[in-house]
């Protein structure tokens, strides 16, 4: 029902774009992002099952002590040295978060362990997010699907601060945001790279 009212929402907007010409722009924008919601509505739609055993599969595991995340966690990233850290802050929720800087060149990353009560439920939305495909830009930046080193990852960028970011759901288990603060794009993939996430499988 809700995609049948998005159809009749584009079809309207189309009739728009032939007799107003003047927003024709803006109403192709919307066409756009009306069609890519149904296209990411069905995704989550067709995925749910799968979905649902993941979080039935995670309940059952013990999140990562400050000991495993210490083993993996980088002290140094793109030559940058570790200069804050914090690891299961949280009570009952594996997670673990540290910041690389130097100068006004800085990289925050946070990672939440999917596994437990609330670790299932905490990384929900990155579950839900890793199976949909985006697309998007505008005056603020932009947002896109991409995949890096094998990952796929919700890539953003922000102009009016220049950061990029990037958001994954890792191994069906962890849930990774990732901030490169004054960095250029093709950074992404060595950040990526020197985080080794594949460790983390062996816990």
């Amino acid at each position: 029902m809700k995609n049948l009212k998005e159809l009749t929402r584009i079809l309207f907007l189309s009739l728009l774009l032939v007799s107003c010409g003047n927003e024709s722009k803006k109403v192709g924008k919307e066409i756009e992002n009306s069609t890519q919601s149904i296209s990411n509505a069905k995704n989550v739609v067709n995925d749910a099952s799968e979905m649902e055993e993941n979080i039935r599969q995670l309940r059952k595991k013990e999140y990562l002590t400050k000991e495993q995340w210490e083993s993996w966690l980088p002290k140094v990233l793109l030559d940058m040295p570790i200069t804050y850290q914090q690891l299961n802050f949280m009570p009952g929720l594996g997670s673990c978060g540290a910041t690389y800087k130097i100068g006004n060149k800085s990289i925050r990353v946070m990672v939440i362990d999917g596994a437990g009560e609330k670790g299932a439920s905490g990384v929900g939305p990155y579950r839900m997010s890793s199976k949909m495909d985006y697309d998007s830009k505008d005056e603020w930046g932009s947002t896109k699907t991409v995949v890096i080193d094998g990952i796929k990852a919700k890539k953003s960028y922000v102009k009016t601060s220049g950061m990029y970011s990037l958001s994954m759901f890792y191994n069906h288990r962890f849930a990774i945001d990732i901030e490169a603060h004054n960095f250029s794009e093709d950074k992404l993939a060595e950040i990526v790279k020197e985080l080794n996430l594949s460790e983390l499988k062996k816990f």
